[in-house]
């Protein structure tokens, strides 16, 4: 399985785009190893009006195009994550009538880091069923 991914920073209003497919191991490696401490710290010192963006980085896998957004949120040395995950759902259209589309929705919801880590390790492990469940269910 491949990913992309896309990477925000507070200072930058352009987002990079880096243009390298990235195994599972290499999306832990980017999540776990991204200067989120020090991201968070630029935020305190940028005068609000040249702030762009909160730190974070979103991961695509290549063939289902699921995604998973890290948005880090809080104090550098206590922050939480708001967790985004894009997946594809039935809607109805015009109440049923005309059958049903896939469309691609979005849910968020603010999670601890560990929390955060372990519905990333889902989403590489494609256990989408249980990604859900953490969202109606709480960490």
């Amino acid at each position: 399985m491949y990913y992309k991914h896309s990477i925000c920073h507070p200072e930058n209003s352009e987002i990079e785009y880096p243009d390298k497919k990235l195994s599972a191991e290499q999306v832990r490696e980017i999540a776990r190893n991204y200067p989120w401490k020090q991201e968070l710290q630029k935020l305190k010192t940028l005068p609000p009006d040249e702030i762009n963006y909160s730190p974070s980085v979103d991961f695509t896998n290549l063939q289902d195009h699921h995604s998973l957004c890290l948005t880090a949120e809080g104090e550098p040395d206590d922050f939480r994550f708001s967790v985004f995950y894009n997946r594809p759902v039935k809607r109805k259209v015009l109440f049923g009538l005309l059958g049903e589309k896939v469309v691609m929705d979005v849910i968020d919801k603010p999670f601890k880091v560990q929390g955060a880590f372990r519905l990333l390790e889902l989403f590489l492990k494609q256990e989408y069923g249980s990604i859900e469940k953490a969202y109606a269910f709480g960490e």
